[in-house]
């Protein structure tokens, strides 16, 4: 059985996001970031923080480290000091964020391979815990619990946690409408189709099939649904407030969460009997 990590490398085999700083696209997708932070750390939770003359930035399931690099780089162009700590389940890209840190900030990071629901287990702390790349829908809803608990341990009292999230339940199944295939990228190097491959209705996820059409090869993957106002709530469990700062369109924007209640992850560590063995 592949482990969460191999199943990651395969899916992103099949079908690559665009986390590479040195291609068009993922530089572009850099640049955008770097636009969008300049926007959220005006957020008065965030900027009651920037007094401090060093920051220590916690990028979680960060893949190459486009949004914690880019929130470090907007950061120092505010004269502010910077310890960058990147997260996440593929070794590979971990070792790609380094090189890009290096490159684009001129510092050596620290990176932790490891599940997101860990972090609280490896003793980091962090002023700002970012998740960047509405990567939320890899966490059905009792992970997210995990998550959750785990971030608000991580988190120094007066730091903030900020997750990048988009409605999907009006943005996509209203809007749109849910389809059981889907053209997902079609060029001379690869024809990617989705296929619904089915939903645990236990678990709240759906489950689709990447498939290239060239390669053949192929990726089953996980996902749930989110909305903004579910992923807020459950942040409040954990969290004495929650906001959230709408950007490009009100339906996507940037969760902000703040005043860790002190709740213990390790509390949440046993699945409840429906979510077990699903």
């Amino acid at each position: 059985m592949l482990t969460k990590g191999e199943r990651l490398e395969k899916i992103y085999s099949v079908f690559p996001w665009p986390e590479d700083l040195h291609s068009v696209e993922g530089r572009r997708r850099f640049e955008e970031a770097c636009s969008v932070f300049r926007e959220v750390i005006e957020h008065p939770w965030v900027r009651s923080i920037l007094g401090k003359q060093r920051i220590r930035v916690l990028d979680v399931c960060g893949g190459t480290g486009i949004g914690g690099i880019a929130l470090a780089k907007v950061l120092i162009e505010r004269g502010l000091g910077i310890e960058l700590v990147i997260n996440d389940l593929r070794a590979s890209a971990l070792d790609k964020a380094a090189r890009y840190a290096k490159e684009v900030l001129g510092i050596d990071i620290e990176t932790l391979c490891c599940d997101a629901t860990e972090l609280h287990r490896l003793g980091v702390k962090a002023d700002i815990v970012l998740m960047y790349g509405v990567s939320t829908p890899h966490f059905d809803p009792y992970r997210m619990i995990q998550l959750s608990a785990s971030l608000a341990r991580v988190v120094n009292p007066e730091g903030v946690v900020l997750i990048e999230e988009f409605d999907r339940v009006y943005g996509l199944l209203c809007r749109v409408g849910f389809r059981a295939l889907t053209v997902e990228r079609a060029d001379e190097e690869s024809a990617v189709i989705t296929l619904d491959a089915g939903y645990d209705v236990k678990r709240g996820v759906f489950r689709r099939l990447f498939l290239d059409l060239v390669s053949m090869n192929r990726a089953v993957m996980e996902y749930r649904m989110w909305d903004v106002a579910s992923v807020a709530a459950i942040l409040w469990v954990f969290f004495r407030n929650v906001d959230f700062k709408p950007l490009r369109s009100y339906l996507r924007g940037f969760l902000i969460a703040k005043e860790p209640r002190g709740l213990d992850p390790d509390e949440y560590r046993s699945l409840p009997s429906i979510a077990e063995g699903s």
